[in-house]
């Protein structure tokens, strides 16, 4: 599989990057206890150091929603992954815990303040490529029907399924998954060193809860 960033995306962030890692015969399970207690005091180190106030002038979140507005995908109506995680649990409306896998994801999307996107590379067909998506629709993980049109995704031979908002239930990380493929969608000011340091934490942290082995860790330039 090869993984690419189409040049509808250079065109309005020559510097857009992916970073992306492969976990191999991974287990797959409930959130385990463990995970549960690292996720509950990272809520609490982030409700302590930030507030709804403040949230908009965070420069990583700041960064992220200048990224989506050169996409010209408005960050206030799709709101990105991290920042949507991250509300949540401002307003203490507290998170839901769907697996081992997933929830590492979003842990790590938390942790980093980055959108984070996690695949079921068994549902995924041939090269993969990021781009503005044509017209059309994709059915996301609440089994609703979205447009896809000029948003921007990652596609295979069959059609979109990774977005930094919203993800396609095709691709949906569950218990019977075996090849999962993390992805981390990168802002600009995000320094490779910087990038390389969250796809080393992220592929130790699928391990530790999921177990596997690690099958590709790289970074995708535009």
């Amino acid at each position: 599989m090869q993984i690419t960033i189409h040049e509808s995306i250079k065109l309005v962030i020559p510097k857009c990057r992916l970073g992306y890692v492969i976990v191999n015969d991974a287990v797959v399970r409930g959130t385990p206890p463990s995970l549960a207690q690292e996720f509950f005091k990272l809520q609490a180190e982030v409700a302590k150091v930030y507030n709804m106030d403040i949230l908009k002038k965070i420069p990583r979140i700041i960064a992220v929603r200048s990224m989506y507005k050169k996409l010209d995908f408005d960050p206030s109506r799709y709101r990105p992954a991290s920042e949507a995680l991250v509300r949540r649990v401002l307003k203490n409306k507290g998170l839901y815990y769907m697996n081992s896998a997933v929830d590492v994801n979003n842990f790590c999307s938390i942790k980093f303040l980055l959108p984070f996107g996690i695949y079921d590379l068994d549902h995924i067909q041939g090269n993969v490529i990021y781009q503005l998506a044509p017209e059309g629709s994709y059915i996301n993980m609440s089994g609703h029907t979205l447009s896809t049109n000029g948003k921007p995704f990652l596609s295979d031979e069959i059609g979109v399924f990774g977005n930094p908002t919203s993800d396609s239930k095709r691709t949906a990380i569950n218990l019977s998954g075996r090849n999962l493929m993390s992805v981390i969608y990168a802002d600009e000011e995000v320094s490779d060193d910087e990038l390389e340091h969250m796809l080393e934490f992220t592929a130790e942290m699928l391990i530790r809860y999921n177990g596997g082995r690690i099958g590709e860790k790289k970074i995708i330039y535009a």
